[in-house]
Formats: structure tokens, C-alpha cells, sequence
């Protein structure tokens, strides 16, 4: 009984690292068609084609916000859920991240002045630890070289779907000295 006790947990802990932090609610797949055809529309860094617009509401860096506490808490609790994936994408690889996601950034998109979604930027701290004396121990991560991990997702204006930008998956950059 014990043997088969630890058996169903070790093919839950498998199942569940293999999760896609993507959620599609409903209409999913009508918002995910919207943002590409935002995307394309707004390929230009400063003008979006008709009937497309877009507008930053929020800016962790400059503490620009023009976004109601629920919405942003909604936006945030998405960051959360999609950097989740990360422990089976980029933190497989030389990087360690401290776990606590910030939004970083938030541009709604509107068509025709109507708002269809938010495209959301947000990243973790982490440390690369391929080059240095890393044991697992958040104090051997002193020696490591510091950095973030940063990406990317789409999120629809009631929050119950969302989805990796496919242009922008997670990447890891040094902060600058």
C-alpha cells in the first residue's frame, strides 16, 4: 500500500510539472485570434494601423499607473501563474530565480476605441549560476551573477484567459553595472 502511495505521488509531481501555464476561459480562442491581429496591426514601435490602438496604463520603473487596484491585482495574479512555467523552460537551465514575479509593465489594446485586452510584461530577479559555486543555498548565490528573467503574455479584459506572447519567451539579462 505504501509503495503504491508513493508511486501516485511521483506521477503527480511528474503530471504537474509538465502544466502550461496558458488559460484559455471562454472565448479564448476569439481573444487569442484578436491579439495577433493586434500584434500585426501594431508591428510599428509608434503607430498602430486602424482599426487598432494601444496605450501603456502601467510602469513598474517610472510608477506610472492608470489602472483601477483591482484590474492591476488581476494582471499581476496572471504574471504569477504564467512565470510558473519557467521551472520548466529557462530555470532548467543555469539560472536560479528568487520567485517573486513583479508586473512590470501593462499596454492595453483597443480596437475601434473599445479595449479587447492588455499585453503584460512582467520578470522575476534570478541569478545565472552556470559559473560560479552555487550548492542550492540562497546564500551561495552571492558569487553568481545577478539578472532577471523577463516575459511576455496576453491577457483578456475579464483576466480568464492569457497566453505567452510568442514573440517574447522568458529570457534571462544581466543587470547592468
Amino acid at each position: 500500500m505504501l509503495h503504491k502511495i508513493k508511486w501516485f505521488l511521483v506521477a503527480s509531481l511528474m503530471t504537474s510539472s509538465f502544466a502550461w501555464a496558458d488559460r484559455m476561459g471562454q472565448d479564448g480562442d476569439k481573444f487569442y485570434e484578436e491579439a495577433a491581429r493586434f500584434e500585426h496591426a501594431c508591428k510599428a514601435a509608434s503607430e498602430c494601423q486602424a482599426p487598432y490602438s494601444r496605450k501603456i496604463v502601467y510602469n513598474q520603473k517610472t510608477r506610472f499607473n492608470q489602472m483601477p487596484l483591482d484590474i492591476r491585482n488581476e494582471l499581476k495574479r496572471a504574471a504569477f501563474a504564467q512565470a510558473q512555467i519557467w521551472g520548466d523552460t529557462i530555470l532548467e537551465g543555469d539560472y536560479q530565480a528568487a520567485g517573486r514575479t513583479r508586473l512590470d509593465a501593462v499596454e492595453a489594446f483597443y480596437k475601434n476605441d473599445a479595449i479587447v485586452g492588455y499585453k503584460i510584461t512582467y520578470s522575476e530577479k534570478a541569478w545565472y549560476v552556470g559559473n560560479c559555486a552555487f550548492d542550492g543555498t540562497r546564500e551561495s548565490l552571492k558569487d553568481c551573477k545577478e539578472g532577471r528573467i523577463t516575459e511576455s503574455s496576453f491577457v483578456s479584459p475579464d483576466a480568464q484567459t492569457y497566453f505567452t506572447d510568442e514573440e517574447k519567451y522568458a529570457e534571462f539579462s544581466f543587470l547592468k553595472n
